[in-house]
C-alpha cells in the first residue's frame, strides 16, 4: 500500500501517475512524427543506415557533403545507441559532433551538423563496441 510523504509534496501514487503519464507521452511523440511516422523516411534525412539484431550499422563507412542529414534508424529487436566520438584532428576539430541517442527498436536518431568539410566523425554503439559496432561519417 501506497503512504503519504508527509513534507514532499504529494503522495507517491501521484508521482507514479504524473511518471507513468510522462512515460505513455514520450513513447507515442518518438513513434509519431508531424509527417505521418515511418521512421527515417519521414525525417527528410538524405542518408540512412541501418541496424537490426546484429552488432553492425547498415553503412559504417558513410562519405558525405557539407550540410546533409543522417538518420540512423533500429529495424531490429536488438537495442543500440548512435554515440558519437571526439572530433580530433589537426587538420579539422568540430566540437560540435556530440551525439549519444538511444537506438531502441522502432526509434530513430537524426544529425544534421554535418559542417566540417574534410572531419571524420567517429561513432560506436555503447552497447556493442567491443563486438566492433563501430562507424565513420566522413565529409568530403
Amino acid at each position: 500500500m501506497l503512504q503519504d510523504e508527509p513534507g514532499h509534496g504529494g503522495t507517491v501514487a501521484g508521482r507514479i501517475a504524473v511518471l507513468g503519464a510522462l512515460a505513455i507521452a514520450l513513447g507515442v511523440a518518438c513513434k509519431t512524427t508531424t509527417s505521418g511516422g515511418n521512421g527515417c523516411a519521414s525525417t527528410g534525412a538524405d542518408y540512412v543506415i541501418t541496424v537490426d539484431n546484429g552488432v553492425a550499422y547498415s553503412n559504417p563507412n558513410l562519405t558525405v557533403t557539407v550540410g546533409k542529414r543522417v538518420c540512423w534508424e533500429n529495424i531490429g529487436s536488438t537495442s543500440h545507441s548512435v554515440t558519437s566520438d571526439p572530433v580530433v584532428d589537426s587538420t579539422v576539430d568540430d566540437t560540435s559532433w556530440h551525439l549519444d541517442g538511444q537506438l531502441n527498436p522502432e526509434l530513430v536518431v537524426l544529425y544534421a551538423k554535418f559542417t566540417k568539410l574534410g572531419a571524420d566523425y567517429h561513432y560506436h554503439c555503447r552497447y556493442h563496441q567491443g563486438s566492433g559496432m563501430i562507424g565513420t561519417i566522413q565529409v568530403r
